[in-house]
């Protein structure tokens, strides 16, 4: 009977009933902590949140650089300048006015279903997950919910995290939110005089929630207002271009009441049933497994509206970058499925994969469908690449002849090395310290960091912009001057010499490494690199300060510490990264704004940097479209940036995604998360890779069935049992 099993079912993972079916396998890494649209916010909660929930815009699947486009909006809102009322008075505003598509419905639900919000125990003893609950309903998408889920992110309990930035710049959003929290402490208090001594507040809140009725009041704080059922407005106090990105992000998401309503009961809170575990959307798929600690599960959306495969126009003639990039695009097959119907995969399977052997090995046999260099494949980078005579990085002939394919992308992200601009020896803008900086980025090789420990995945950062953001430049006007030099000869950048740097240092009052009262110049680096393997990483950090004759003191700790460390300032150089939540110029820059500072604000700009100059500018460019005037002011605050050089600029990172030849549309896309529904799978190729990699060597059992048959025969039968005595 074992004999008998499929070759492609020997080693599979899956069940056999999902042979032949429309389903992509990938891996996931860490347990996602959020799936709520006012909470969630890193890149891998962002990625299982965006299937299910839609903002009103979305990124362009093709286009580079990214642009914004309708998802559930009619067209891209507009900008008006008028004066509304808040406070009692008129005041002048900026008003984006959503306009939705009608039509729009949700999934399948519980939550739509009236009798479903007055649940008891006895109605759910059996009930596990929501999808226990066969009674589903659905209704169209409004206006309503949009505006719903935007108040919503004021709710204190949530600690959204970009709460701070949007009340901002959002016409009384700050104030609204202090209001909530009034409403919150008010029926708090008249708890605790109900319950008396022994009241217990986060014991009733977990299982009988505050419900707090965001529309009640709402009239008075115009930050989003409802104009009819497909259409609101978001009322700004400024110009604040920036504020369509985040309406591509899940933070703007649709929160129908029905699903508060639902969620918040005791009945179904008390089974562990919460909507931070189960997202409720119109997106094209629909959460129907989470186990974070083994396996998550997507299925196609039954109720999702007819969305295509998007064109990308091809450019005109003259347009040299654009008609290379097109081409590119069409070269690898990425216009093959133009006008077909979204989504083209009908199950997604995650599964938790810590280690990064086995995901590698699973690849490899076809069980997982393709494989990111942002998952550590790095690990496998000499069997995965090699490179060609210039240097260039292509496929290895070992993944080429099994039909992988690979594809690269830059990320809207970047490393840094920040200085502490509080600190008595890095901080300032004197000459001197200025000098002392810039020969320190002089002399940190990040081409270095680059090839050791990235396998030259990267180019080193010449300023604070990430590649595809609108101010980052190449080749000649994008170099900075400080720390590179242009080889024209070459065409690329070259890092200034190391007895530049030792010249620099000297002139900052530090000759040979060593200060006016002849001690050594000594730095504190603090890291939470405490994990195996991060000792290679923290000889290179020391090593780059030797070159200048620095004493780096290094100083580990655990993740927690370290934050409080640079919550309070207390460090002199650190190593940083930044992860854009938009494609915009802006924010990057605001990392380096002064009233964003760490110490000072809480905010984001960890360097504790302040300049007059930089903030001008700016504050100049935030406000501004994307037109050759803002490019000027752009490269006017970098250039400041340079001379100061609060930071070491870093490493752009490559990132490689190597897919099997049934996993179609594998397009790398650094800012949007809603991929899959652009993705295909070719279910017969999968099936002859399985059946051709996975073949089962049956001759150890051949042989062990004859030497078990052997035994049987009186004469074998005594030298078996004399090798067992033996």
């Amino acid at each position: 009977m074992f004999l008998g099993v499929s070759a492609s079912q020997c080693n599979s993972p899956y069940p056999k009933s999902d042979e032949g079916k429309s389903i992509l396998y990938t891996t996931f890494v860490e347990e996602p902590k959020h799936l709520d649209p006012a909470m969630s916010y890193s890149t891998d909660e962002s990625v299982l949140m965006c299937q299910v929930v839609e903002p009103p815009l979305q990124y362009h699947f093709l286009k580079r650089p990214y642009e914004l486009e309708p998802l559930t909006a009619e067209a891209i809102p507009q900008a008006t300048e008028r004066r509304v009322m808040f406070g009692g008075k008129a005041v002048d505003a900026t008003v984006y006015t959503v306009r939705l598509k009608k039509g729009i419905v949700y999934q399948d639900h519980p939550c739509f279903v009236e009798g479903n919000r007055r649940l008891t125990r006895g109605d759910v003893r059996d009930v596990q997950s929501v999808w226990d609950i066969k009674a589903m309903g659905t209704r169209e998408l409004v206006s309503g919910d949009y505006a719903n889920g935007i108040r919503r992110l004021s709710d204190p309990r949530l600690a959204c995290p970009i709460l701070s930035t949007l009340a901002q710049n959002m016409l009384g959003m700050g104030e609204y939110a202090k209001m909530l929290e009034g409403k919150l402490d008010g029926e708090r208090e008249a708890r605790r005089r109900a319950g008396g001594v022994l009241y217990n507040q986060e014991k009733d809140e977990k299982y009988n929630p505050i419900r707090l009725d965001y529309g009640e009041g709402a009239e008075g704080f115009p930050f989003v207002r409802e104009v009819d059922r497909y259409t609101f407005e978001v009322v700004l106090q400024r110009p604040y271009p920036q504020i369509l990105y985040w309406m591509g992000m899940a933070f703007f998401g649709p929160v129908p009441p029905e699903a508060m309503e639902f969620f918040g009961q005791g009945a179904i809170l008390e089974k562990s049933i919460v909507f931070d575990r189960n997202p409720v959307g119109t997106g094209a798929y629909v959460l129907w497994e989470f186990d974070p600690t083994n396996q998550i599960v997507f299925r196609r959306n039954g109720n999702f509206r007819e969305e295509r495969y998007p064109d990308l126009p091809k450019p005109k003639a003259d347009d040299a970058e654009a008609v290379a990039r097109y081409e590119e695009v069409k070269g690898v097959g990425m216009l093959e499925d133009v006008g077909r119907r979204l989504p083209m995969i009908d199950t997604v399977v995650l599964r938790m994969e810590k280690e990064t052997i086995p995901r590698w090995n699973k690849f490899m046999q076809g069980y997982y469908d393709y494989e990111t260099t942002e998952n550590k494949v790095a690990d496998f980078f000499d069997e995965a690449v090699s490179l060609n005579s210039k240097g260039d990085m292509v496929l290895s002939e070992a993944m080429a002849s099994r039909g992988i394919g690979m594809m690269s992308s830059y990320p809207a992200s970047m490393s840094y090395y920040a200085f502490n601009m509080n600190d008595g020896v890095w901080g300032g803008c004197t000459t001197e310290k200025r000098k002392l900086r810039q020969a320190v980025s002089m002399a940190f090789d990040t081409e270095e960091r680059i090839g050791v420990f990235f396998n030259g995945r990267g180019v080193p950062a010449q300023g604070p912009l990430a590649p595809g953001i609108f101010g980052y430049e190449t080749g000649e006007q994008g170099v900075n001057g400080k720390v590179f030099r242009w080889d024209a000869a070459r065409g690329r950048a070259v890092r200034r010499s190391l007895e530049e740097a030792k010249k620099l240092l000297a002139e900052a009052g530090y000759p040979g490494g060593y200060g006016a009262d002849g001690r050594p110049l000594t730095i504190q680096y603090i890291t939470a690199a405490n994990r195996a393997g991060s000792q290679a990483l923290l000889d290179f950090f020391k090593k780059q300060f030797t070159k200048l004759n620095i004493r780096l003191d290094i100083e580990v700790s655990d993740y927690n510490r370290f934050r409080d460390r640079v919550d309070k300032g207390n460090f002199q150089f650190l190593d940083w990264g930044w992860v854009a939540d938009y494609p915009d110029p802006e924010n990057f820059l605001f990392l380096l704004y002064g009233p964003n500072g760490k110490v000072a604000t809480g905010g984001e700009n960890v360097a504790n940097y302040r300049s007059a100059a930089f903030d001008e500018l700016f504050v100049k460019m935030r406000a501004m479209a994307n037109t050759p005037e803002r490019l000027e002011v752009i490269r006017k605050a970098v250039e400041v940036l340079r001379e100061d050089s609060p930071w070491i600029f870093g490493e752009n990172m490559e990132v490689l995604v190597l897919a099997h030849s049934w996993y179609r549309n594998p397009y790398p896309n650094g800012v949007a998360y809603n991929t899959w529904k652009y993705r295909r799978i070719d279910v017969e190729k999968r099936r002859e890779y399985l059946r051709r990699e996975n073949r089962p060597l049956w001759w150890p059992l051949a042989a062990l069935g004859a030497v078990l048959a052997a035994s049987s025969l009186p004469g074998l039968r005594v030298a078996v049992r004399h090798f067992r005595e033996t």
